[in-house]
């Protein structure tokens, strides 16, 4: 962001906009060029059909961007201390409240660093965000002003710093308050009190590692032979609560299908089991072709409950204006058409000492949206289970831009998600944002991994207010918007 802000204090407004909109198109092309071979794979379609589709995607992106930069330079908000605050402000709000497809920006790229992230648990990752767009301008304004105005160059700087280290100081406090009790001390108390016992959960998580060209039934009964030697491992341990099995390429359901019924009955007696499945549109009163994307939680040899999936991902599930666009369908013949379901669904999970705990469920895409979580966190979800299916991302960078993007749930809420996928990254991710040690399983690879997660009553601000920070930011930027009396002045026009 600095290198662009600089630039911003020389250009005229058109400019402005025209460098904010090439400088976002070009870093969301950056950021998921991945999708062009992820959509194809998923689709059956050649790369350089999904090339203009992303790149569309992309420039679209890009416009909220764009407009920030217009109204950076119409306001001069590089020219003052308060000028950052008011084009963070701006910047916060047209890039995050803006309805997206895709939710991501410059705050989720410090998912590894969950040290600067805790801010989320106040007003989630847009006020990440609007604190790394402070410090980035407070930066470049001071920079601009060295020559000019030192004084005010130095009170930028100060002012960078202070943010800095009061977010770092918030972070550490964060890390110090929520970590009194860590999955190994859980899974030491387990053997001393029966009373810690009950208030955790554990869980067995497994990634089949099923390549994508198995798309048919019988890809399916085929590799069920590879999976009984792990199924049969993870029977053998100890006091297992739940067992979580992925989103696969292949259609699958315990409901639905005889053979995956006999094939799970044999090999899991007495362990719960979490799948992600298909439901037939045929058993529905739907003539339309397709699928629900569901989950269904297996308990004593039946489906105990079941949830459909109600985000769907663009051309991965479904074809986007295809009724507005019926030539879509003749551009990508073989793309999914799943339908999204209406009703949330929280899964009661029971351990091995009878006490009941509530999963919220999100499938693949439904992790990336703060609102999606947010349902079952209202209803009194007390942990989250993220299933997905990354293999179409091949070795790109895709997985780990969808982790980044799911990881921040546990934050906002202060709840461990658990993210089981096909071929990686599957791990349990803690309430601090952290991967849990131990939970995590190698990408491309056929594995599982066992976890003790302490399940608590914690809560956060921004899940009890959660629109309080975005309330707010859209009142101060209608009222920079509205009050700012700075004139262009003609170099700028």
């Amino acid at each position: 962001m600095v290198p662009i802000i600089i630039a911003l204090s020389k250009v005229t407004l058109r400019n402005a906009f025209m460098l904010g909109l090439l400088s976002a198109t070009l870093g969301w092309l950056c950021s998921i060029w991945w999708a062009v071979y992820g959509v194809a794979a998923i689709t059956f379609s050649a790369p350089n059909i999904v090339l203009p589709i992303v790149f569309i995607f992309c420039l679209i992106s890009a416009i909220p961007y764009a407009c920030a930069c217009w109204l950076h330079v119409r306001f001069q908000f590089g020219q003052t201390l308060s000028g950052a605050f008011f084009s963070a402000t701006i910047f916060t709000v047209v890039v995050n409240y803006v309805p997206h497809i895709l939710p991501g920006n410059l705050a989720h790229a410090l998912y590894l660093q969950p040290i600067f992230t805790q801010l989320a648990d106040l007003g989630g990752v847009a006020l990440v965000f609007f604190l790394i767009h402070c410090i980035n301008i407070l930066i470049a304004n001071g920079i601009s002003l060295l020559k000019t105005n030192k004084t005010k160059s130095l009170q930028c700087f100060v002012m960078a710093l202070v943010l800095f280290m009061t977010n770092l100081g918030y972070g550490f406090y964060k890390k110090y308050e929520i970590y009194t009790d860590t999955p190994a001390e859980i899974k030491r108390s387990r053997q001393e009190e029966n009373v810690s016992q009950e208030k955790s959960l554990r869980l067995a998580i497994v990634q089949p590692n099923i390549n994508i060209t198995n798309r048919t039934r019988a890809d399916w009964l085929e590799a069920q032979e590879k999976l009984k030697q792990l199924l049969l491992k993870i029977e053998k341990e100890q006091n297992i609560d739940l067992i979580v099995f992925p989103e696969v390429p292949v259609p699958i359901s315990y409901r639905y299908y005889k053979e995956d019924q006999d094939f799970f009955k044999s090999l899991l007696k007495n362990t719960s089991l979490l799948l992600t499945s298909i439901k037939p549109l045929a058993e529905t009163d739907n003539n339309n072709a397709g699928y629900f994307n569901t989950m269904e939680l297996i308990e004593e040899n039946s489906v105990k409950q079941d949830y459909a999936k109600q985000v769907l991902l663009p051309f991965g599930e479904y074809l986007p204006f295809e009724k507005q666009l019926p030539w879509l369908r003749e551009i990508f013949p073989f793309a999914p058409n799943y339908q999204p379901g209406n009703q949330s669904t929280l899964f009661e999970i029971k351990n091995s000492q009878g006490s009941s705990f509530k999963a919220i469920p999100l499938i693949c895409y439904e992790a990336v949206f703060s609102g999606a979580a947010a349902k079952g966190v209202d209803q009194g979800g007390e942990f989250l289970i993220n299933s997905s299916n990354d293999a179409w991302f091949y070795h790109t960078a895709g997985k780990r831009v969808h982790l980044a993007l799911s990881l921040f749930r546990s934050i906002e809420y202060r709840k461990y998600l658990v993210r089981t996928t096909n071929t990686g990254l599957t791990a349990v991710i803690g309430p601090f944002g952290n991967i849990i040690k131990g939970s995590q399983i190698k990408e491309n690879i056929q594995g599982y991994s066992v976890i003790d997660i302490p399940i608590n009553n914690q809560t956060s601000f921004y899940q009890q207010h959660p629109n309080l920070i975005k309330n707010i930011l859209l009142l101060l930027s209608f009222s920079i918007v509205i009050f700012t009396r700075k004139k262009p002045t003609e170099a700028n026009i």
